[in-house]
């Protein structure tokens, strides 16, 4: 047969068809064989044995589902990688594009979607209801082991109509692409009416060396009505409905990620010729709407399967890691039949009991008396969250302007008019007669690219990485998998810069700025941010001690070990102690680097507003506007009335105090001695600045500092998420009285107690609920995490006069916050950002799989 060699190109001005026409010819593929020398071998199976590991990422989390933005999409953790997506829309009708679903996308509409499984490695099943559509689609991704790097693996497609009697005709499009430098071609012979049975591509790239897919349909797949009767004339625009069309394209290098973009194009181009030209009798959509097959550019760099199918639908993509020698179309597909048919049935099904037989393992919840239901929506939030991991690499934007020129004044307001002594080239605090500078001017400039693997808190809406949220994310993720968790925790640890700093927002590459407003694209090398990945450093650390006693798995007597048994894989660095020392000794220079930032850039002023402490630790974030104060994470809390740079925050005083604990145990075990007595100062000071300068006896509770009228220091009485941080990050004794009057304030119902969780800020607050009400009174899952976290570890279980009262607002806090977002997300299917204080619905954006998951270890008790 003949096939198309049209160069189909995506450009900047969008899909185009070269030269004005079309022609026939036989495609030749590509010469692979200037690949032949540079294969990279990286096999599934590694071995280890007597303390010898090499690192690298290991093949499980090579490559994965790690496009948390698309509803599915494949990658591995490389800038240049095989790239994979799934798209559909509708074609009962030529509106059906409409309804085009490809990336996450709030605005689609959809009755929920997410992972009911995902193991974070080797696999996941995913639901989408897909109501405008009347579909509900499945994709079940397994990884197994192969001969190329990151192993094999298929997925499975399959569609079900949500109402059987109305129609659910769909255009269901399944494209390959390479991002970098490689090849790939076609090895069934092109047809214009498409391929029948099995569509077989094979490629090759540097890293990856010889690949090949085999996409296969199940033999019950139905195409949607083809209409008619047509005349002769429409023969040569009539395709077979039952067949894959098939175009190979090209896009520009580095563009890949907007084949959305591409393919509406090109299908809205092809209408309207359609629609202009044969107009009686009107072609059905599903010939209106589907791709000219056969079409093929010089030296594509991505196939686009188009497939007409009728729900109910399966179809089967298997990824060979290494191609069999030869590659002809036979060799591949016998060599891909363990990953389709009945073979990948009882493949999913395996994965599927295992998945289940762990979860039940580890977070034991039909022991706690939880239903089916109510262990599923667990499961989901968990698999939500794992499959939310994606791969991030790009340039980064950042203005160092101030950096750069050593400026000591930041700008505090609005109105630019507030001093600040935030750059001191000393180590120390500075003076309180520090030397002005001018501000520089903005200098926004593009760095990089740089690299980040990480978890993500929304899919459609927040699908990159946020320093404020991964400590939370990797709470649930290290419970489920230390391994997993210690890479994304790594990955983190090397955006750490020279000086200290990490930026809040990791938004890498165009494909993250699209999805970002322009005004919070830019970072600023002075804007802190929560430092939560000391928190999964810490439950490492716990984790550690935990086994300590057990049998080492690298102890010499040991012998060789596959390194893909899944026990091992998810808890190497626990059954070895030397590799975990090995760990702790290569992340702790990045973190006490972070920590000597905080400590140099983020202190507060003591002297001079007439307050008194027994140490000078003192922190004020910086990058406070107005009435926000984004670099603490709590956006639009209440702050002092106008931001001043006497201001003392004692949320970030305690985050701070919480960072010297960590690093005093982390540096404890690997031998630090001097560092740890080093931190165990500093968190003694903290603990006196929380006593003596951030306690109000009149308001009972812990408050922010601001400047009153003749200079003198006041509190900030705003009672909430900031009265609590001393508790949360378990700072307070169990004997201080300052612990009972927290307790108080969490369960009372004027202030943040609510049947569905505790409220950002207090009832009774004449903020609360306005403006923004971003932290003005909703219920953020995450810190009420926290709340339970601190009093399970810190209160509940040591005795003391506030035991009672510990136990009973943990029993009651566990107890609401499980009802109503089980409550919530049977009623729409989702989990959410955050949760109404007077209702208790869900509220802002959703899927929120990100900190909201930790419902999971709420339910299993798992602090």
């Amino acid at each position: 047969m003949s096939a198309a060699t049209s160069t189909l190109a995506l450009n900047d001005q969008g899909a185009s068809i070269h030269n004005n026409s079309l022609h026939w010819g036989k495609c030749h593929p590509p010469n692979l064989s200037k690949h032949a020398s540079i294969l990279t071998l990286d096999p599934f199976v590694h071995f280890y044995a007597e303390y010898t590991y090499i690192r690298s990422p290991s093949t499980t989390i090579a490559s994965g589902t790690y496009r948390p933005n698309l509803y599915f999409g494949t990658r591995s953790r490389s800038p240049h990688t095989i790239m994979t997506g799934l798209a559909w829309h509708s074609v009962n009708d030529l509106a059906g594009l409409e309804q085009f679903r490809h990336s996450c996308e709030q605005g689609d509409r959809l009755d929920g979607y997410g992972w009911n499984r995902h193991d974070g490695r080797t696999f996941g099943d995913q639901e989408i209801r897909d109501a405008p559509n009347n579909v509900i689609i499945k994709t079940e991704f397994v990884k197994v082991e192969g001969a190329g790097p990151g192993g094999d693996w298929a997925v499975r497609i399959s569609g079900q109509p949500i109402n059987p009697d109305a129609p659910a005709d769909l255009s269901m499009i399944f494209y390959i692409g390479i991002e970098g430098e490689g090849s790939m071609h076609l090895l069934n012979d092109a047809h214009p009416q498409g391929i029948t049975g099995e569509v077989v591509l094979a490629g090759s790239t540097p890293a990856q060396g010889d690949f090949a897919f085999v996409v296969s349909g199940d033999p019950s797949n139905e195409a949607p009505q083809r209409g008619g009767p047509y005349p002769p004339s429409y023969d040569t625009i009539l395709t077979d409905l039952q067949a894959t069309a098939v175009v190979g394209a090209k896009i520009d290098s580095g563009k890949l990620w907007t084949i959305k973009d591409f393919l509406l194009q090109s299908l809205v181009q092809r209408a309207r010729v359609l629609l202009q030209n044969y107009q009686k009798p009107m072609l059905e959509p599903v010939h209106v709407l589907r791709f000219p097959s056969g079409f093929e550019a010089q030296d594509p760099n991505v196939f686009i399967l188009q497939k007409g199918l009728k729900a109910p639908f399966s179809f089967d993509v298997a990824f060979l890691s290494r191609a069999p020698k030869g590659k002809d179309l036979k060799s591949v597909v016998a060599k891909a039949l363990h990953l389709s048919g009945s073979p990948l049935t009882k493949l999913i099904k395996e994965r599927e009991i295992a998945f289940d037989q762990k979860f039940d393992h580890l977070f034991g919840l039909s022991s706690k008396g939880f239903g089916q239901a109510q262990i599923d929506f667990a499961k989901w939030c968990l698999s939500s969250m794992n499959g939310g991991i994606g791969y991030f690499h790009g340039t980064w934007m950042v203005d160092r302007a101030e950096v750069d020129t050593d400026s000591e004044f930041f700008d505090e307001e609005d109105d630019d008019e507030a001093a600040d002594d935030y750059f001191d080239t000393s180590f120390g605090r500075a003076g309180a007669g520090a030397q002005k500078q001018v501000k520089a001017p903005p200098a926004p400039a593009l760095e990089g690219p740089v690299e980040l693997f990480t978890a993500t808190p929304s899919r459609p809406f927040f699908p990159r990485g946020f320093l404020w949220d991964e400590g939370f994310h990797l709470q649930l993720i290290g419970k489920w998998d230390n391994e997993l968790s210690l890479d994304i925790i790594e990955s983190w640890a090397n955006r750490i810069e020279n000086n200290g700093w990490v930026a809040r927002e990791q938004i890498l590459g165009d494909e993250a700025r699209s999805k970002v407003p322009s005004e919070f694209v830019t970072q600023y090398p002075h804007h802190a941010n929560p430092p939560t990945l000391i928190l999964p450093v810490w439950e490492f650390v716990e984790r550690l001690m935990h086994e300590s006693g057990k049998v080492s798995i690298g102890a010499p007597n040991g012998g060789i070990m596959a390194s893909n048994d899944p026990s091992y894989l998810t808890r190497r660095h626990l059954l070895d102690q030397d590799l975990a020392m090995n760990y702790l000794k290569r992340i702790y220079p990045k973190f006490k680097l972070q920590y000597e930032w905080f400590r140099k850039t983020q202190w507060g002023e003591i002297e001079g507003y007439g307050r008194t402490s027994r140490s000078n630790e003192a922190y004020r974030w910086r990058g406070r506007k107005g009435v926000h104060t984004l670099t603490s994470g709590l956006d639009d809390y209440p702050r002092a009335a106008e931001p001043n740079t006497g201001e003392l925050h004692v949320d970030l005083l305690s985050w701070v105090g919480f960072f010297a604990k960590t690093l005093q145990r982390v540096a404890e075990e690997i031998g630090y001695k001097d560092d740890a007595a080093m931190y165990a100062k500093h968190y003694q000071d903290i603990l006196y600045s929380l006593e003596d300068m951030h306690w109000s006896e009149a308001a009972k509770c812990f408050c922010d500092l601001t400047v009153g009228a003749h200079g003198k220091s006041t509190f900030v009485v705003h009672k909430g998420y900031v009265s609590l941080f001393p508790l949360l990050l378990g700072l307070l004794k169990p004997d201080a009285p300052q612990l009972g009057a927290t307790l108080d304030l969490m369960r009372d119902e004027e202030h943040i107690w609510t049947p569905y969780g505790l409220a950002s800020l207090s009832q009774s607050d004449p903020y609360f609920g306005t403006h923004e009400n971003y932290w003005r009174g909703p219920i953020w899952i995450h810190l009420n995490y926290m709340a339970l976290w601190s009093l399970h570890k810190n209160y509940m279980h040591v005795p003391g006069p506030y035991q009672d009262q510990a136990k009973a607002v943990y029993k009651e806090l566990r107890e609401n916050l499980i009802r109503n977002m089980f409550q919530e997300y049977t009623r729409t299917g989702y989990i959410y950002e955050q949760y109404s204080p007077l209702d208790g619905h869900g509220q802002r954006s959703h899927p929120f799989t990100g900190w909201s998951s930790l419902v999971t270890l709420i339910m299993a008790e798992k602090f």
